[in-house]
């Protein structure tokens, strides 16, 4: 798919190539537990991504460490999973340096509100046009089970056998704070509704944010 802005710096024509889901979705087959969360997603992204129009080769898909971060691997579009908690300085060096690019951050509660918690405020104020999905299990998954910044108090983990004694962060709370423009919050079980939302977001033009309740099983 191509397409050219005009002379007069009007917005190029859309392209009438139609894209589905499958042309997002790799050969790979994704590992997560039986019952992840994180399958409807994914699935959720490939048709946002379809619905979008963009090609995947103008797509750069950004992860941190944890069971979000296979996401990038499971489509067509370019990928690069960082190391813990850097995914969104990351993602904003690669939107500085190609701004055509349509480019999306995947994150845990763990990689995004522990480790990479610093980052989050920072690139809101710069609020340059990305997308920050983060799935939002109130565990570390990867790791088996260790108490993240959004555990319920009264939880007990790996780390909290006798229950969680802190009060969580609230993702949404926390970007709202910072003057996020776009924040949303959905649930895989509500496919329809998610794909739009992330589509939404991706539409959206500046620093967006959506936080997914995506249940760990194990």
């Amino acid at each position: 798919m191509s397409s050219e802005a005009h002379d007069c710096g009007c917005p190029p024509a859309p392209s009438t190539e139609a894209y589905t889901a499958k042309d997002f979705r790799s050969n790979l087959k994704p590992i997560w537990c039986p019952g992840c969360g994180d399958y409807g997603v994914v699935t959720a992204l490939y048709r946002a991504l379809a619905n979008i129009g963009r090609p995947p080769h103008e797509i750069a898909f950004v992860s941190g460490i944890g069971c979000s971060s296979r996401i990038p691997g499971y489509t067509t579009a370019y990928g690069f999973n960082s190391v813990h908690g850097r995914a969104l300085p990351i993602a904003q060096g690669i939107k500085m340096a190609n701004p055509e690019l349509l480019v999306l951050v995947a994150g845990g509660d763990g990689d995004g509100f522990s480790i990479g918690g610093g980052h989050v405020p920072h690139a809101i104020r710069r609020n340059l046009d990305l997308t920050y999905i983060v799935m939002d299990n109130h565990i570390y998954g990867l790791t088996k089970g260790q108490l993240s910044p959004t555990t319920p108090r009264g939880s007990k983990t790996s780390t909290s056998t006798y229950g969680s004694i802190e009060e969580p962060v609230n993702p949404l709370l926390y970007v709202l704070a910072y003057g996020a423009g776009f924040v949303a919050q959905g649930v895989p079980a509500d496919m329809d509704g998610l794909a739009k939302m992330i589509e939404e977001a991706i539409r959206y033009p500046g620093f967006s944010f959506v936080n997914i309740q995506s249940p760990c099983v194990t």
